[in-house]
């Protein structure tokens, strides 16, 4: 299914009196601010095709234990432009999904991109996979005006945080309970200055 398939679909909805929630709209919103990304070319990172989406389900699935395939592939579908492979001989080997959510405040439309899901393939990693991703969406991001950007990561995961901290983000906050029941996690961001070349 397509983007413009999935926009009418949440129209339509709306346009019979079907209540949608805030978070609904706001993905739709967020989707709507990616149609004239700005994009860095890379022959290794790319922007997910529907020919990568199995791969990359290959390795959410291996990867996570808290599973829900129907919300990742909407969120790939929707995110196309915010959702970078890292492909070798034409096998993913890592991806990293951001869903974007714009707001209005009194200084203007702001923009966070949230890092919902990223993984490096198990039998890749220490190979510097991880950190182009990063540093090459994080890039673009700034290239599009987005604000900052914010991820969730388990306080035990000691070598996401390390790879996270490398790329320029900052704990900020820790958190029960998002990145799983029980669990603690660790708010991180980066946050762009407008006003930087």
């Amino acid at each position: 299914m397509t983007v413009a398939a999935l926009i009418r679909g949440f129209i339509w909805k709306i346009h019979v009196g079907k209540r949608q929630s805030v978070t609904a709209s706001k993905l739709i919103m967020g989707s709507l601010v990616t149609q004239n990304w700005a994009t860095v070319s890379d022959n290794h990172v790319t922007n997910v095709s529907d020919e990568m989406l199995k791969g990359m389900l290959r390795l959410y699935n291996e990867n996570f234990s808290e599973i829900n395939e129907k919300r990742f592939t909407k969120y790939a579908l929707f995110f196309k432009k915010t959702t970078y492979v890292y492909t070798d001989n034409n096998e993913a080997k890592g991806y990293c999904l951001y869903y974007i959510k714009p707001s209005l405040s009194f200084s203007g439309l702001k923009k966070a991109a949230t890092l919902y899901s990223f993984t490096v393939d198990n039998r890749c990693r220490r190979q510097g996979i991880g950190i182009k991703l990063l540093q090459k969406s994080i890039l673009e991001m700034r290239l599009n005006s987005i604000d900052h950007i914010i991820l969730y990561v388990a306080t035990d995961n000691e070598a996401a945080i390390n790879l996270y901290e490398k790329v320029g983000f900052m704990i900020t906050e820790e958190l029960p309970n998002i990145c799983g029941p029980g669990k603690k996690c660790y708010k991180m961001e980066i946050r762009f200055d407008r006003f930087s070349t």
